[in-house]
C-alpha cells in the first residue's frame, strides 16, 4: 500500500511540476521576483488539486484544450499568442461544460478541492519567497519542486475535507453543472496554453518574451519533473505509513 500510494502521488507531482514550472517562469519574467513563488505554487496548487479530484471532467478539459490548441496552430497560426489560444478553449470548455453531464461527484467538491491546493501551496510558496529574501541563491529546481510537491501534497490531504465540507452546496443539480463548466475551462485554458507555447516557436509567429519563457521552461521541465516525482512519492510513502485517509471517497 506504501509503494501504491507513493506511485499515485508521484503522478500528482508529475502534474504539478510543469505547471508550476510554467506559471513561475511566466511570473519571473515579468519581474515578480520573490512573489513569483508565491503565486505560482499558489496556483499550480489549485489547478493540480483540480486536475487531480475532478476525474473524468478533468480528462475531457484536457483533451477539449489539446484540440482546441491543435487546430488553432494549424488553421491560424499567426493570429494568436498563449493569452488567445488559452482564452479560447477557455471559452469553448465553459460551453461544452455547460452542455455536457457527467456524474455529480466528480465536480461538485472541486471549488473546495482548488481551495486546498492554493491555501497550501501559497503557504509553501511563501516560505520560499522568505528563504530567497535572505538567500538570493535557491536551490536547483529539482530541490524545490520536491520540497513544494511532498509539503503541498501532506497540506492538501490534511486540510481537503474541511475546505469541500465549507464549500459544496446543499443541492447536488443545482451548481453541478456550473461548477463543471468552470472546471473545464480552467483545465482546457491550461492545456492549450502550455500546449501552444510549448510548439509555438515551430510557427516562427511566437514573440520574444514567449521564445524566452519557451525556451526556458523546456530546459528546465526535465529536472522539475524528476523533483516532482521525488517528492510526489516521498509525500504518498509518508501518508500512508502515517496511516492519513485517502481523499478518493471526496
Amino acid at each position: 500500500m506504501i509503494l501504491n500510494r507513493a506511485l499515485i502521488w508521484s503522478l500528482a507531482g508529475l502534474i504539478y511540476a510543469p505547471l508550476f514550472t510554467g506559471l513561475y517562469l511566466g511570473f519571473d519574467t515579468l519581474g515578480l521576483d520573490a512573489w513569483s513563488y508565491v503565486l505560482a505554487a499558489a496556483l499550480a496548487g489549485a489547478v493540480g488539486a483540480i486536475f487531480y479530484g475532478a476525474r473524468g471532467v478533468a480528462l475531457a478539459a484536457t483533451g477539449i484544450g489539446l484540440t482546441v490548441a491543435t487546430f488553432l496552430f494549424f488553421a491560424m497560426p499567426d493570429r494568436f499568442d498563449v493569452p488567445g489560444v488559452a482564452t479560447i478553449a477557455a471559452l469553448v470548455g465553459a460551453g461544452l461544460g455547460l452542455i455536457a453531464r457527467f456524474p455529480d461527484r466528480c465536480s461538485l467538491g472541486v471549488p473546495g478541492k482548488a481551495l486546498a491546493g492554493a491555501m497550501g501551496g501559497f503557504a509553501c510558496g511563501g516560505l520560499l519567497a522568505a528563504t530567497a529574501a535572505f538567500w538570493t541563491d535557491l536551490v536547483s529546481l529539482a530541490v524545490i519542486l520536491a520540497f513544494l510537491v511532498s509539503v503541498n501534497g501532506m497540506l492538501y490531504v490534511v486540510s481537503v475535507r474541511w475546505w469541500v465540507g465549507v464549500t459544496t452546496p446543499k443541492s447536488r443539480t443545482e451548481y453541478c453543472n456550473l461548477i463543471e463548466s468552470l472546471v473545464i475551462a480552467i483545465l482546457a485554458a491550461c492545456a492549450a496554453g502550455g500546449l501552444w507555447l510549448m510548439v509555438g516557436p515551430i510557427t516562427g509567429f511566437a514573440e520574444a518574451s514567449e521564445l524566452a519563457i519557451s525556451h526556458a521552461v523546456q530546459r528546465e521541465i526535465p529536472i522539475a519533473v524528476i523533483g516532482g516525482l521525488i517528492g510526489g512519492a516521498v509525500s504518498g510513502a509518508l501518508l500512508e505509513a502515517f496511516r492519513f485517509r485517502n481523499v478518493f471517497d471526496l
